[in-house]
């Protein structure tokens, strides 16, 4: 009897050690781009009542983050977001290693969890930054999830891709060179501004190396906009392509045009909502887009809005190479969005995939009536915006 006991639980002990896993999560699961997640926070309740209460800070909670059984414990979170923040609907950075030093969460250091606060359909970002993807630039994944904090349904929210290390491996195969979050302080279109590093101190933080001296950090900062506002001459491209990767821009700036981006990089406020990037051994810098939710202003918008405002955009198209780089990026927006209606299918998949969640959000500063006349706005942008952009091209073109 003790024989076939033992017998018995042998076999069970090699069963459970020859039984296929469960199936791994990754970062790819968590940025499905079809699939609305569940996100749980645990927030000890005096501290959440603190982080309502001083949600203009930048003051870090201790939480645990929840996804699929998963759990990051003891992770740090706190309010961010200019325009978005709010205490009612929590736009929210999670930093995993903030109190658990080299913590990450499937691979991730942090995450962005989006309140969607500045945008009636919920959507603006989600499709510009696929957009950025499938035209084959670097962007953030982002994914949906209802979000609950301590099992109270807070609404629907976008779970966005930090720029960090992990995302400059991701995209670039590189991750140790500098890295800079742009700061809006006052408008600035890429002037000149002087040999006081702290003028780009207060512009660029940096998300990296941050022990490192200001002279390290900034002097190629300046040295940058420095050549960028040299007299346009026989050397200027050369000079200038030693510190930004020129075609880079034209092409982000080129994609943000078809967007009818308003707060870019030749935003209504001066260059915005962008990070900075000096590739690792080298002092070349190229940008990176963020925060999508000012795009698809109207179908009819000017591809040539402020082009005269911005330094480096102004001297750039200078150059006839990199004037038709434009237009030829901007049409291939134009082109990739209007086949198949490419653009105008995803916002109706995505109005589907997220209407329920919208429909409970009761946090949402917006009625769901506005939210679905958001979404048939947004369909009419995709329906004419490709015509329009290259009726514009076609003019601009001949003019040249």
């Amino acid at each position: 009897m003790k024989r076939r006991v033992f017998l018995a639980a042998s076999i069970a002990l090699a069963a459970a050690f020859t039984a296929p896993p469960a199936m791994a999560q990754t970062a790819d699961d968590l940025f499905d781009p079809a699939t609305v997640q569940e996100v749980r926070l645990f927030i000890n309740s005096r501290d959440l009542r603190l982080l309502r209460e001083n949600f203009e800070e930048n003051t870090y909670y201790t939480a645990d983050f929840l996804w699929r059984g998963q759990r990051a414990r003891n992770a740090g979170v706190r309010s961010r977001g200019v325009a978005s923040r709010s205490g009612t609907k929590l736009a929210l950075r999670v930093d995993f290693d903030r109190y658990t030093s080299g913590q990450r969460f499937l691979g991730l250091r942090s995450l962005i969890l989006k309140n969607l606060w500045q945008d009636g359909s919920m959507m603006h970002e989600r499709l510009a930054m696929s957009l950025f993807a499938r035209l084959g630039q670097a962007a953030s994944r982002e994914s949906y999830c209802r979000l609950f904090i301590n099992n109270e349904y807070q609404g629907l929210y976008a779970i966005v891709e930090s720029v960090d290390a992990h995302f400059l491996a991701r995209t670039l195969g590189e991750d140790t060179g500098y890295l800079f979050s742009y700061q809006l302080a006052d408008p600035f279109h890429g002037e000149d501004l002087g040999d006081d590093l702290g003028q780009y101190k207060r512009r660029f933080e940096p998300q990296n190396h941050e022990r490192e001296a200001d002279s390290i950090l900034y002097g190629p900062i300046r040295t940058l906009f420095r050549e960028v506002n040299a007299d346009v001459d026989a050397v200027w491209r050369e000079r200038v392509e030693q510190y930004i990767d020129l075609s880079q821009f034209v092409t982000q700036a080129a994609i943000e045009a078809f967007l009818a981006e308003e707060d870019g990089l030749l935003g209504i406020n001066g260059m915005n909502n962008f990070y900075l990037y000096r590739l690792a051994g080298t002092n070349r810098h190229r940008f990176f887009p963020w925060d999508k939710d000012s795009s698809f202003l109207l179908p009819e918008f000017s591809i040539l809005t402020r082009a005269d405002e911005n330094v480096i955009y102004r001297n750039a198209m200078s150059f006839p190479d990199l004037r038709e780089l434009f237009f030829q990026v901007v049409e291939s927006a134009a082109r990739s969005t209007a086949e198949d209606a490419w653009l105008e299918t995803e916002i109706g998949r995505v109005a589907d995939l997220i209407s329920s969640a919208v429909q409970a959000d009761t946090r949402k500063p917006f009625s769901t009536e506005a939210f679905l006349e958001s979404v048939e706005i947004l369909k009419d942008f995709a329906r004419l915006r490709p015509g329009l952009v290259l009726e514009q091209i076609a003019a601009a073109r001949e003019e040249k």
